[in-house]
C-alpha cells in the first residue's frame, strides 16, 4: 500500500501557487516542513524588542551632556608625482639583529641597517656578534667560531643531482672559550652580563682573497640550469664541545651573504660623450640616446683598443674595425662608448654593412662539474648607433671610410660583478658584434662576428672619489640575481 505525502496547510489569505505545491510534493517522507505563519500575526508582532525603547535624538544639548572642543589633525596627502612626507618614510630604518638558536646555543650577529632577510656584508667588512650559552659551563670544554665558504657545482639529470664537486675557498676557526680542566672560574660562570646565559663576543674581518690564492673572494651566488647547478655559500657556525662520552656536542650556524662592491681601476672624464639625436645632429639633442662624438684625430691621445673583425669568406679591399676605450672595465648601467669603422672601395658597401650591425652586452656563466661544462649566455643590453660619418683625414684616400659611434649600457644597477673560481664557476661579461645581412643582401654583404671580453663593476671610480664611505657595506643589487 502506498502512502501519499501529507502536504502542509496554507493559512494565508490566498492559496499557494502551482510551483509551490509541486515543490512540496517532491519532499521525501519524514522531512520536517517549514512552519505556517499568519500574515495578520506577523504584521502586528514587533520586529525587535527595543523598538518601543528607542530614544528620541535632538541637536540641542541635554542637561547631562557636554560639548568637547578640539583641533582636528592636519593630514596632508601628497599630490600625484610628489614624494610622500609621512613619518614612516622619513624615519630612519631600525637596525635588524639576526639571532639563530639551537638547543642551548644562540648565535647573534650585530645590528644591520640593511633591511635584508639574511645578514649581508661587503668587502673586507667586520662581522661582530656574540655566542650565548643558555646553561651552565660546568661540562663545556671549549667553544669555537667557524667561518667557511664553499663553491659547489652539481650535474643534474632529469631534475635529480647526479654528481657534484665542492671546493673550500674560506676556512677560519677562532676559539671563544677553553677550559683545560673541569673546574670553572666564578668569572666564567657568571659570564659577561648579568643574565641567565653566558655571552662570548667575537669579531671577524672578511678577507678579500681566497685562502691560499691571490684571486678575489667571489660573491654569494646561486644558479640552476637544466643540466647544471652552481653555488657559492658562506656560513658562520658556533661549535660547543663537552666532556664525557654521554654528552653530545652542540652547534648552531647561520648563512650570511658576501656582496662586495667593485670599481674600475681608473677614472674617466665625463666628456667622452654628449647628447645627440639618432640622426647625428648635435643641434637637436635627444636625452634618451648617448652617442660619443669626437674627431678621429683626438683618439690617438686616448687609449683605444681596436679589434679587426674577420668574416668567414675574406673580401678584398674591405675592412671592419671595432674600437673600445681602455681599460675594458666599466660600471654596470653606465654608457660604454664604442666605434665601428668600415672601409671599402665601394661607395655604398660601408653604409650597408653599418645598417646591418648589432652590438649586444652579454653575461656569460660557465659551470664545470665532473668533467662536464655548461655555458649560458644572457643578453643584458643592446647598443644605440649614431649616424655614420666620414672622417676628414680619410677624404683624400681612395677608400670610402664610414664611422658609426655608439654606446651600450645594460645589466642591473649595482648588481653586476665579474668573478671566477678556477675549474668551478666563472661569471664574465662580453660585447658581441654581429653583422648579419638580410636575405636580400646575403650575396652582397659578408657576415662578421666578434666577441670582446670586458668587466663590469658595481660602482664607478668617481663614486669612490666624491663620496666617502660609498664602498662600505654590501652591494645589495647583487641580491636580485642570487
Amino acid at each position: 500500500m502506498s502512502i501519499s505525502p501529507i502536504r502542509p496547510s496554507y493559512t494565508g489569505a490566498t492559496d499557494p501557487d502551482s510551483d509551490l505545491e509541486a515543490l512540496y510534493a517532491t519532499l521525501p517522507l519524514g522531512m520536517p516542513l517549514p512552519p505556517a505563519y499568519s500574515p495578520s500575526e506577523s504584521s502586528t508582532a514587533p520586529t525587535s524588542p527595543m523598538v518601543d525603547d528607542t530614544p528620541e535624538y535632538s541637536c540641542q544639548l541635554q542637561p547631562d551632556e557636554v560639548f568637547l572642543d578640539g583641533t582636528p589633525l592636519a593630514v596632508s596627502r601628497p599630490r600625484p608625482g610628489e614624494p610622500s612626507s609621512s613619518s614612516s618614510s622619513s624615519a630612519p630604518r631600525r637596525p635588524v639583529q639576526f639571532n639563530t638558536c639551537h638547543n642551548n646555543l644562540r648565535l647573534s650577529l650585530s645590528s644591520r641597517s640593511q633591511q635584508t632577510q639574511t645578514p649581508a656584508y661587503g668587502r673586507n667588512e667586520l662581522i661582530e656578534g656574540f655566542a650565548e650559552v643558555l646553561g651552565s659551563l660546568k661540562h663545556v670544554e671549549r667553544i669555537d667560531l667557524v667561518v667557511e665558504g664553499f663553491v659547489t657545482t652539481t650535474v643534474i639529470d632529469r631534475g635529480y643531482p647526479v654528481s657534484s664537486n665542492s671546493k673550500c675557498i674560506l676556512a677560519h676557526r677562532q676559539s671563544l672559550y677553553y677550559s683545560a680542566s673541569g673546574a670553572v672560574s666564578p668569572e666564567q660562570e657568571r659570564g659577561t652580563v648579568a643574565s641567565k646565559g653566558r655571552l662570548f663576543p667575537f669579531s671577524y674581518r672578511i678577507p678579500t682573497t681566497i685562502d691560499g690564492s691571490t684571486a678575489p673572494l667571489p660573491p654569494s651566488f646561486y644558479r640552476m640550469y637544466a643540466t647544471m647547478e652552481g653555488s657559492v655559500r658562506y656560513v658562520m657556525r658556533i661549535e660547543l664541545y663537552k666532556r664525557g662520552l654521554l654528552r653530545r656536542n652542540e652547534k648552531v650556524e647561520t648563512v650570511f651573504l658576501y656582496l662586495p662592491k667593485t670599481t674600475p681601476p681608473s677614472t674617466r672624464p665625463p666628456s667622452w660623450y654628449h647628447y645627440t639625436s639618432t640622426a647625428g645632429s648635435s643641434s637637436n639633442p635627444n636625452p634618451d640616446v648617448k652617442i660619443p662624438i669626437e674627431p678621429a684625430s683626438d683618439r690617438s691621445q686616448k687609449e683605444w683598443k681596436t679589434m679587426t673583425l674577420v668574416c668567414g669568406t675574406p673580401v678584398p679591399n674591405l675592412g671592419v674595425e671595432f674600437s673600445l676605450l681602455k681599460p675594458l672595465v666599466y660600471q654596470a648601467r653606465s654608457p660604454i662608448p664604442f666605434s665601428l669603422t668600415v672601409s671599402s672601395t665601394s661607395p655604398v658597401l660601408p653604409d650597408l654593412i653599418l645598417s646591418c650591425a648589432q652590438v649586444t652586452l652579454l653575461r656569460c656563466t660557465t659551470i664545470h662539474a665532473s668533467g662536464q661544462t655548461y655555458q649560458h649566455e644572457e643578453v643584458i643590453g643592446t647598443a644605440d648607433f649614431g649616424k655614420p660619418e666620414s672622417p676628414s683625414e680619410a677624404q683624400s684616400q681612395s677608400k670610402v671610410v664610414r664611422v658609426s659611434n655608439g654606446c651600450i649600457e645594460g645589466g642591473k644597477e649595482q648588481g653586476e660583478i665579474a668573478w671566477s673560481v678556477d675549474g668551478m664557476v666563472e661569471v664574465n661579461y662580453a660585447l658581441r658584434v654581429d653583422i648579419k645581412p638580410t636575405l636580400a643582401l646575403n650575396a652582397a654583404i659578408p657576415a662578421f662576428h666578434h666577441k670582446e671580453a670586458i668587466d663590469l663593476t658595481t660602482h664607478s671610480a668617481e663614486d669612490a672619489d666624491n663620496w666617502d664611505g660609498v664602498l662600505d657595506g654590501p652591494a645589495l643589487g647583487i641580491i636580485g640575481r642570487l
